[in-house]
């Protein structure tokens, strides 16, 4: 399991953190399918479907599996349901039907239709680093996120964290690396970039198979305009899309990284899970102490 989109947070009172009562009770609140009038559920799910191992451990980091069962009910049909329905009663009762009748109405049709309805499973990855003090997780859904968080909270009765802070806007620092063209040591453009006008409007341009270096990036940037996201290679070992939000998305670990947990592994499996993951934890836990330098990361909770 590579991650290839990014969220980082920093844990608090990580001396407190029980991560053996976590992994304990990890079996006590698993993902259940999802009930005929719910509209979702969420748990814990184990490392392989169909295995006993709901965690792994190494390099002092903890690895974790969550899924979100949701019932996937199209607006389309809802929409269509309601139409016929609202005419069925114009046309029967002689009369029209009001927005709050219909509001109704559409509560119903849902509540009718959603047993029916075909489940969709998503599945969502983290780690807790105890030694970098950061929880990683594979995704950008905030939506998902958020579930994550309650469920870890729900496991463990707290479970606290923080959202990275830069001391400056990451946007700016980002502007500023392609306006002098100095880029931290360990970093080389990629070939995309998106800049973004500071106006109400927000009017944005997305540069693709382009140096971001280019005159045609850095002329915009010269008049005003910030970048809101750029392509960037990390000593070879990690290419990725920086976000001024501070996720990284499309991230892509070197082939040789890859190729090197491939002959770590004993095969297969758990096997291979743990070689990937080892290697992967150790090549974020050196990026992170990077990336936090670059955008004087508050570190102190």
């Amino acid at each position: 399991m590579w991650f290839n989109n990014i969220q980082i947070f920093q844990l608090k009172n990580v001396d407190t953190l029980d991560t053996n009562e976590l992994v304990d009770k990890l079996p006590d609140f698993p993902l259940k399918e999802c009930g005929s009038q719910e509209e979702f559920s969420f748990g814990w799910l184990p490392l392989i479907r169909k295995s006993e191992q709901w965690s792994l451990i190494g390099n002092n980091c903890l690895m974790l599996r969550a899924g979100k069962e949701e019932k996937v009910l199209p607006s389309s049909v809802v929409r269509e349901e309601l139409e016929n329905k609202v005419s069925e009663i114009e046309i029967l009762e002689g009369r029209k039907v009001g927005r709050k009748e219909k509001t109704d109405l559409k509560d119903e049709l849902i509540f009718t239709l959603r047993p029916k309805a075909f489940s969709k499973r998503s599945d969502i990855w983290c780690y807790l680093d105890l030694t970098a003090k950061i929880l990683v997780i594979n995704s950008t859904n905030a939506g998902l996120t958020e579930l994550l968080f309650k469920q870890l909270q729900t496991t463990l009765g707290s479970f606290s964290m923080a959202p990275l802070q830069a001391q400056v806007s990451p946007s700016s620092i980002m502007s500023d690396w392609l306006l002098k063209n100095d880029l931290p040591a360990s970093l080389e453009t990629g070939d995309e970039c998106e800049i973004q006008d500071s106006s109400e409007d927000k009017a944005k341009i997305r540069f693709k198979s382009l140096d971001p270096l280019s005159e045609d990036v850095t002329r915009h940037i010269e008049q005003g305009m910030m970048v809101s996201n750029l392509g960037l290679k990390w000593t070879e070992k990690l290419s990725f899309v920086l976000h001024e939000d501070l996720t990284l998305r499309k991230v892509k670990f070197d082939d040789t990284l890859k190729d090197q947990a491939f002959s770590d592994s004993q095969g297969g499996g758990l096997a291979d899970l743990d070689a990937n993951f080892a290697l992967m934890t150790l090549t974020l836990r050196e990026f992170f102490a990077s990336y936090s330098l670059w955008f004087e990361i508050n570190q102190a909770l």
